[in-house]
């Protein structure tokens, strides 16, 4: 694509971002979730949500501003999390939600981590995290995204000549510590994935109402715990086992494009994976023929028939439209009311920021790999059937990362020691 293309592609972005902000932010005015929460927050009223658990919690940190934001973000999922009358279609689009959410969270994490963006604005992937935590995904990530476009030399990766000079462009720029490449997939685990099971399942060692709110409290800050988590294991295991050297797929040493692609299939296996077991079984139940549907649910104990009832396509993955979204009666609400609205501000929330992502990767695909355009939507295709929209741009971010093996003849050096 030319440099019109990039344009084009970070004007369309910044247009996403206002559009996901309206859709999302912008509805809670209308639907009548606003009103409710603000009352529900007030500690002087008695208000509560149908489900949640008592007392509320509106302390957190004892800082008055978080603990009043925080307050929001808790009582916020916790309409969803909590809402008795959740069907089958909520569960199962939270967690397809979730799972594509954490797979593009590793993404982020990877790209603020390479050698070209270190030290840019770009980097800083654990303030871009806390901002789409407060100003949605939708809003920020596209945001981010354009600013990588127009400032970070990865992106200029395939406009450097032959391809020997695009190998080594993308061998100074894609490069990431191999510590780095080797904790990543832990450091999201124990940053967002564990947080999210104990926050999503009150009922895991009994949790107290006190308990859970921290949980989805605490949740809250992952991308913070993420960088710290991923720090801290890489400092301690770089100062007490040193530096790691490039190593083939049978641990031989390799030289440095080779052995960086050994590292770096890991993190994308961690995201492709969690994408593709959350994806793939939630789709095809969804997508059952009626009488597939009713003679599945006929073998199954009354709970579980009743999902498999409630996960259709249209219920699980199609959103209201924005002119008719869901609403609540500020005056008279129960269980039930909640979670479909929340769920409306998820769907557009992620829909919109993870087809970013996806453009965004397709963008740096077709330039850098020196692929027919074909073969970058066939990547899409494939892993859009297979993981979703974020599985896709996992797969082509992947495919893309090879081209630091173009015209590689270096022998095998200890590329961390050697960065720092």
């Amino acid at each position: 694509m030319a440099p019109v293309g990039k344009y084009a592609l970070v004007a369309l972005l910044a247009g996403m971002s206002a559009f996901g902000l309206r859709a999302t932010l912008g509805s809670l005015a209308t639907n009548g979730m606003g009103p409710i929460l603000s009352a529900v927050l007030d500690p002087s009223t008695d208000a509560a949500l149908p489900g949640a658990p008592l007392p509320l919690k509106h302390s957190f940190t004892g800082v008055g501003p978080l603990d009043r934001q925080l307050a929001v973000l808790v009582t916020f999922f916790s309409a969803l999390i909590d809402d008795p009358g959740a069907g089958g279609e909520v569960l199962a689009f939270y967690v397809w939600g979730m799972a594509q959410f954490a797979a593009g969270w590793a993404a982020l994490v990877l790209e603020g981590r390479r050698a070209g963006n270190r030290g840019a604005v770009v980097s800083w992937v654990g303030t871009v995290g806390i901002l789409f935590q407060n100003l949605t995904w939708t809003f920020a990530v596209p945001l981010y995204l354009g600013l990588h476009l127009l400032t970070s030399p990865i992106a200029r990766l395939g406009s450097q000549g032959s391809r020997k000079e695009v190998g080594e462009a993308a061998r100074r720029s894609l490069f990431v510590y191999l510590w780095d490449l080797a904790l990543l997939p832990m450091a999201v685990t124990l940053g967002l994935v564990v947080p999210t099971v104990f926050m999503s399942m009150p009922f895991l060692f009994q949790q107290t109402a006190a308990t859970h709110y921290n949980w989805i409290a605490y949740w809250q800050a992952f991308p913070l715990w993420t960088v710290l988590i991923l720090d801290i294991l890489h400092n301690a295991c770089y100062y007490l086992l040193g530096s790691l050297t490039p190593q083939d797929a049978e641990g031989k040493p390799a030289a440095p494009g080779n052995g960086f692609m050994v590292a770096v299939s890991g993190v994308y296996e961690f995201g492709l994976t969690i994408c593709a077991v959350t994806h793939i079984p939630i789709v095809l139940l969804s997508l059952l023929p009626e009488f597939a549907r009713s003679t599945l649910a006929a073998a199954l104990p009354a709970k579980y028939a009743t999902f498999v009832s409630q996960v259709t396509f249209a219920r699980t993955f199609v959103p209201y439209p924005l002119s008719a979204p869901p609403t609540v009666d500020a005056a008279s609400y129960g269980p039930g009311d909640f979670a479909p609205i929340v769920i409306h501000f998820l769907q557009y929330d992620l829909y919109t920021g993870n087809t970013a992502l996806l453009l965004w990767a397709l963008y740096l695909h077709v330039t850098a790999s020196g692929r027919p355009l074909a073969k970058s939507l066939e990547i899409t295709a494939f892993w859009t059937v297979v993981g979703g929209p974020i599985g896709a741009a996992l797969a082509l971010l992947w495919d893309r990362d090879e081209v630091v093996k173009e015209g590689e003849t270096a022998p095998a050096v200890a590329v961390e020691a050697k960065a720092k």
